[in-house]
């Protein structure tokens, strides 16, 4: 063997090793860099997730508190404290013009005989405050 000839196979060799490593290291520094945007993205999905959540529970909190002040016991006691009574026999006006039924006036009972009003509702304690809240992260 010639002793020049060892050196030339190496120096061919060379700029092809050279050439994979930068593939592979350009290749893993890719794989790194999409790999933390992934994560990122992850993150704010997590984020807009808990915030959603929230609003859904504010939202159903808020729809009960709308139900409850329309349910009729509710709607009776509000009308009483703003001096409404209940309506007598109501009367109908056909399309011809004439009346259908007797029609009578409202009037109020007589103070013994109406009813107390039912004790206003106060939150349970297992209930939070109707105030909206806002999540720390804004």
């Amino acid at each position: 063997m010639r002793p020049g000839r060892g050196r030339t196979a190496t120096a061919a060799r060379t700029p092809f090793v050279v050439l994979v490593v930068t593939l592979l290291a350009g290749g893993l520094i890719s794989l790194l860099l999409l790999n933390a945007a992934v994560n990122q993205d992850s993150f704010q999905l997590n984020k807009w997730e808990k915030e959603t959540t929230g609003y859904t529970d504010e939202q159903q909190q808020l729809q009960q508190e709308v139900d409850q002040y329309g349910a009729p016991g509710t709607l009776e006691r509000k009308a009483r404290e703003l001096g409404m009574v209940p309506g007598g026999n109501p009367a109908f006006l056909d399309p011809d013009g004439s009346v259908r039924g007797t029609p009578e006036r409202a009037t109020a009972p007589p103070p013994s005989s109406r009813p107390a009003p039912p004790p206003t509702s106060t939150p349970s304690p297992t209930q939070p405050p109707a105030t909206p809240t806002t999540s720390p992260g804004r």
